[in-house]
Formats: C-alpha cells, structure tokens, sequence
C-alpha cells in the first residue's frame, strides 16, 4: 500500500509566506515626508525607522541598539528593531524584541496582534493565542486580530475556526484579499469544496491576475474530480507565472490521476529546479518511479525526503515497501522499525513487519504483529472526538512535508555550508583595517607588549613585512638573548613565513626563559594547530594543541581567545558539551564576543537544540555577524 499525498498544508502555507509579512508589518507607520528626510542626525530613533521603511534593516537596528542603550526606557525602538529582525528572518529576536515593547507600554493593541503572529511562526501556538485574547481585551473590534489569529488556526488545521475568525474580520470591515485566500484553504480542509471556489471567484473577480489564486481554484476542482477545469485554471497561472513551483506541483498531481506520468515527472522536475528542498515533489516523484519499477531512483528520492525531513513515516514505510520487493529485508524492516519508534500506533508498519518476519520463517513475530495492529484499529473504533482530533495531528506531524526548510543538519550534511569561525592567532603585523588588540603583560620584564590578532580570513600581510620583521628580532636577541619575550617573538614570525621547526625551538626557548609567559603557550597551540592544519604527516595532534592552551587558561583564566580557540578544537573531537561550556565562557567574560555566540549555535543547531541556538544566532547577528541572519533564516524558522 503506498499514500500519494498531496501536502495541502504545506502547499498553502508556501503561497502564504508572501501574504504574511503584511500582516506582520501593518502596524508599522513610517513618515516618508520631505521633513523626515531632514530630520537631525542626533534623532537615532527617527533615522532608524526611515532606514526601516527603505529596506535597510542592519543599519537600523544599529539605531535602535544605539537608542535603547542611550536613551530612558521606551517600547518603540524595540519595537522597531523587532520589525528589522523579522525582515532579516530573525523571528525569535524579533519576539523577545516584541515582549520588551509590550512590558514598556502594555496597553499597545499593536505589539500583542504583531508578537502573536511572531509567536506563531515560533510554533508557540499558546502563547500566540494567550496574545490574541490580550489583543481582544483591549480592542474587540480590531479585524486584524481575527485575521491573524485565522492564520493560526489555520496552520493548525483547525479550520472551522480559522473560518469564524475569518468570518469576523469581514464582519469588521476587514476585506483583504488575505481574508479570502484563509477562509478559502479551510473550506479545502473540511472538504467543501464549492464554498472554497467561490471565495477563490471573489478574489479572482477583483484581482484577475493573481496567479495562485487559479491554482487554489484548481485544488478545489482537482477533488471535485474536474481534472479539465484543474488543468485550465493551473495553465492559466503558469501563463501569469511560469516560476510558480506551487502551480507546476498542482499540476503534476492532475497529470498523475489522469495517467500521464511522464508529464507529471516533467512538472516535478520542473518544481525541484524551481525549489530544490521541496520534500513532497521528491516524496510524489518517488512513487511515480517506484509504480514505473524505477527503483534505484525511487530509493533516491527518498532517501533525500528523509534526508530533508527525517521523521517522515511514508518515506520510511513506503522505501520499505521498495526495499521488500528487492528482497533487502534487513533494510525493509530497518526502515519499518524507525516509522514504528516514530509512530507507534501506524497499523500498517505492523502489518508489513508481520509479513516481513513471515518471509525469515518468525511466524511467532509476525502473528504478534497482526495481533497488535488489530488492537491498535479496534483501540480507534472508540475514541473521543477530542481525542481523534489529537491523533489527526499527530498523524498531520509524522506525515508532514513542510519541514523541509529548517531541518537542521541538511546543509551541514550535504554541503558544510555551516562554518565555523575558524580559531584566533597573534601576530606582530596587521593591516590597518585590523583593529583587534590585546595587550600582554609580562611580569619578568615589567612591561606591556601589543599583539594583533588574526585568523585564517584576514592574514593578508605581505611576506616581505614579515621577513622585515625577523631581521630586526635577530638583532634584537643577539644583544639580549636572555629575553624570552624576544624569543616568542620571533617563534610568531617563524610561524607565519611557515618556518614550523624554527618556531618551535623558539617557542621551547621563550617557555624555558619564561615558563609564566600564557602568551607563549598560546603561540605554541596556535603554530601546532596551523601545522597540523597545512603540513601532511604532521608530528602533532589536537590533543598537544588542547594541552598547550589548557596551560595558557591556568596562567590567565581570564584570556577568552584561550577558550575560543579549545572550544574549536574540542569540537573537532566531537566533544560538544565541553565546546559549548568553552563558548560560554568566552561569553561570560566578553559579552560581546560575537564569534563565540555563532559558533556554539552551530554546535546547537548540530545537537537540535534549536531554541537555544537561535537566541544565540539572534545575539551575534545583533553584535554585527551577517552570517548568523542567514542562518536564522534557514534554521531557526518554522
């Protein structure tokens, strides 16, 4: 038995996502006059909303940042910096932003409608509806709540009261297009389907060439079992837009009821150029091949489906299915056993089980399977209402395709595109676009020596600086050669022109002048560490790298780049936990060190502890790390 499925859920809530930053931002009023474009320099606060309102979202949260430091206490700029951190995908900033307007001014109607949709993206559904009534309280009559909140139920498939909500914002004078296109998709979901084309008709009728629309209008239609009119209106809309993936998906499964496979493979091909994460194309083209006896590619698909959304039971149960007819039982039921620890109360993995025991001779296995997925069916026969509603989501859950997205590992695994900031090495030379400094103390000398610090994405100075530089150490210690201070000096430059042995004997030299030097020790992990890195068949290890800065944080507890850079080492060991508690302590005793935020959200991210790993990508994209914006954008949202 095999489940062709097309993903209503995630299919609307594609054509949604360009219908629900308005919602969102509606309640951002931002004055465009030619006297706002004079306003003073000195008004951050004003500056930061019209660099807002033209799209320039990093700099204005640099205003907001600038005005909630300095300024007393007032709701707007986090507000405001609330609205930048949505547009930069960043929900869960955006959300702790919105719960510091609201304690500032908590009668604003505004930031529990805009928190709640925020809270909803989050998937904290509780706490979106706890804002909604807040919102109601304070304001009854506002439609935008209804609407919003329409959304939400929505998505949770609780589509008779998305469509109250609905109904209410109409009745409050609320007639956006978005009212429709709701109410529409929830008639969809309770299968009535003549009422959901006529909510398409009013939005077609008054915007003839919104392209989706057609395409909802052809769902409807496609259930109906009007294939000709589906096809119509789906043609129509890639005539509008030949980029919809939503239309070519719709299309491919019209194509497949009406047996026209190929043309149906053609538009899923079409739809994963288009959308290369897309699990239901990838899902549907899977059993396309596997009904053509294409197997090997069948497996493929799945395996990507899995891939993209690992607690997907019908890539599981349905690549069994595949793997039994290779007669590869002990993958079969490998594959059937993980949709029966995902979902245990799927009665077909119990069958299939059972006939898969059957064919290795364990009748009494497969008799106890039969007997279990009986109970399991005779168990359902008498559930509660409220109780079938919670097992449909569920089902919903282990059976959704729209994941895909945010699964956590899928670039690190296919790509490696998460990168780590790679770890910090001092030198005696930087350019000047390199201010980062740090001051050593020596207590043998009494006296201070300033160090750059570079890693692996700014060594841009030139070798004949460096050679320079090593001329005027060797002077330097032929007059004083008891100074271990000179000596690590050079071990630095040595490092850096790749002379790895002479630097070592230089670093052992300073060490034996000066054994209290952390300094040194840190140097020494630095040059072990990039030889390791660059030289095949390296003597040394990350373990006599970890060793030297384990040293280094004995002398200067305090020196964070000590712990940054073990933090780096200890996750190559795959030693998450102690790389985390390494970051932290980076964090604990510089604040703003935004590397250390990034790098153990990408150590969260890996260990799915999601919640925490956004906070984290939110505070160094905040402290100026691009990088963790664009990540938020792919991990973090739902």
């Amino acid at each position: 038995m095999c489940f062709f499925v097309i993903d209503l859920k995630s299919l609307q809530m594609n054509s949604f996502s360009a219908l629900l930053k308005p919602i969102l931002l509606f309640t951002l009023f931002i004055c465009t006059s030619p006297y706002f474009g004079q306003v003073k320099k000195e008004n951050k606060l004003l500056i930061g909303r019209l660099e807002l309102s033209e799209h320039q979202y990093k700099s204005a949260i640099e205003k907001f940042n600038y005005v909630i430091k300095n300024g007393p206490p007032n709701h707007e700029p986090y507000y405001y910096r609330g609205m930048a951190k949505l547009e930069l995908g960043d929900i869960a900033g955006a959300e702790l932003d919105f719960t510091k307007a609201i304690q500032l001014k908590p009668l604003n109607i505004n930031g529990y409608i805009v928190r709640a949709s925020t809270r909803d993206r989050l998937l904290d559904y509780k706490g979106a509806f706890k804002d909604f009534e807040s919102a109601i309280a304070l304001d009854s009559t506002n439609s935008d709540i209804y609407l919003n909140r329409a959304i939400t139920y929505n998505y949770l498939q609780d589509y008779a009261n998305a469509i109250n909500d609905c109904e209410k914002a109409l009745r409050y004078h609320n007639n956006k297009e978005l009212v429709y296109v709701i109410r529409g998709m929830s008639e969809l979901g309770l299968k009535n389907y003549y009422k959901a084309i006529d909510d398409f008709n009013v939005i077609i009728k008054s915007n003839p060439r919104k392209a989706n629309t057609y395409v909802r209008r052809a769902t409807a239609y496609y259930y109906l079992i009007h294939y000709d009119s589906a096809l119509t209106d789906i043609n129509y809309s890639l005539y509008l837009d030949d980029k919809s993936s939503y239309a070519y998906f719709q299309r491919a499964m019209v194509y497949n009821k009406i047996e026209h496979k190929d043309d149906a493979l053609k538009d899923l091909n079409k739809v994963l150029e288009l959308s290369p994460n897309s699990t239901s194309a990838y899902y549907n083209r899977a059993l396309i091949y596997a009904d053509k006896e294409e197997y090997k590619k069948a497996l493929a698909d799945y395996g990507k489906v899995i891939l993209l959304n690992p607690k997907n039971i019908l890539a599981y149960y349905n690549r069994a299915l595949i793997y039994q007819r290779l007669k590869k039982i002990k993958l079969s039921r490998k594959d059937v056993e993980r949709v029966i620890e995902i979902y245990p109360d799927f009665v077909d993995a119990y069958k299939l089980r059972a006939s898969l025991k059957q064919q290795i001779g364990d009748y009494k296995g497969a008799e106890q399977d039969k007997q279990t997925a009986e109970i399991i069916n005779n168990t359902k026969l008498d559930i509660t209402d409220s109780l079938k509603r919670h097992e449909e989501l569920n089902i919903a859950k282990v059976t959704s395709f729209s994941g895909n997205s945010n699964n956590k590992n899928v670039e690190y695994i296919s790509n490696n595109e998460i990168a780590f900031i790679s770890p910090y090495y001092i030198s005696l030379l930087a350019s000047t676009k390199h201010k980062r400094i740090i001051d050593s103390w020596n207590k043998k000398n009494k006296a201070f020596s300033a160090y750059f610090l570079l890693n692996d994405d700014n060594d841009d100075i030139s070798e004949a600086l460096k050679k320079e530089k090593l001329k005027t150490l060797n002077e330097k210690i032929l007059l004083d050669f008891r100074n271990g201070e000179l000596y690590l000096k050079r071990a630095i430059i040595h490092a850096s022109l790749d002379f790895y042995d002479k630097a070592i004997l230089d670093f052992n030299k300073s060490l034996h002048l000066d054994t209290d030097n952390y300094m040194a020790y840190f140097g020494k992990a630095n040059m072990l560490y990039q030889t390791i890195s660059r030289v095949e068949s390296s003597a040394y290890t990350l373990e006599m790298v970890i060793k030297d800065y384990d040293k280094c944080i004995k002398l200067n507890p305090n020196f964070s780049y000590a712990y940054f850079n073990r933090a780096y080492l200890k996750f190559q060991h795959k030693n998450y936990i102690g790389a985390i508690e390494d970051y932290s302590e980076v964090i604990k005793l510089s604040p703003s060190f935004a590397e250390a935020y990034l790098n153990r959200a990408l150590i969260l991210l890996i260990l799915e502890n999601n919640e925490q790993a956004c906070k984290d990508l939110s505070k160094a994209g905040e402290l100026g790390i691009i990088k963790g914006y664009s990540l938020i954008s792919k991990y973090c949202n739902k």
